[in-house]
């Protein structure tokens, strides 16, 4: 009985720890968390008549900054033993607008993923033992520091409203 409650509260306080952080985000003000900075800011407003009800539409560039100081490298996931499959982009944060309609096929969510990493890797050279070679390899996705990486939604929300955004931070947990 007593290794039953021990493993439930081990799985109580376990549980929060490995979860995502959602945090609920202000027009120009941004969330900073572990040297990034979380944001959103309109670029644009204007009023949308559809089918007979009056909305307010908003152009959004969400974004993320590194205010760290240093190079923010986010390394490969690996799955299992097999080898995981690279791509150009890697989702960091998801940014939900709470009251967008999406009606007229706008937007309701937009990601921010940074892009790959390339360095000069040293490898054995096959031909001359003893000796190496460099060669261009990914490395994983980055962020310099002062890097902004931003993406553009359109989002259509009630009359008379502004858009209510949160965001999703995606961890690594093969860096914390």
């Amino acid at each position: 009985m007593r290794k039953i409650k021990i493993y439930l509260a081990l799985t109580l306080f376990a549980i929060p720890a490995l979860s995502q952080q959602i945090v609920d985000i202000e027009e120009n003000s941004p969330y900073s968390y572990n040297g990034l900075e979380y944001g959103y800011y309109i670029s644009n407003e204007s009023s949308k008549e559809v089918k007979g009800d009056e909305y307010n539409r908003f152009e959004l560039n969400i974004y993320v900054t590194n205010k760290s100081g240093c190079l923010k490298l986010l390394p490969f996931v690996s799955k299992g033993n097999s080898a995981s499959s690279s791509t150009d982009e890697m989702q960091i944060a998801e940014f939900n607008c709470l009251n967008a309609t999406g009606k007229r096929l706008t937007a309701k969510k937009g990601t921010v993923s940074a892009k790959t990493w390339y360095t000069n890797v040293k490898i054995p050279d096959e031909q001359v033992k003893e000796k190496y070679r460099f060669v261009n390899a990914e490395a994983g996705y980055a962020i310099r520091n002062g890097q902004t990486i931003t993406t553009k939604i359109i989002v259509i929300v009630p009359k008379g409203e502004r858009p209510k955004m949160n965001c999703r931070i995606i961890y690594f947990p093969e860096l914390q």
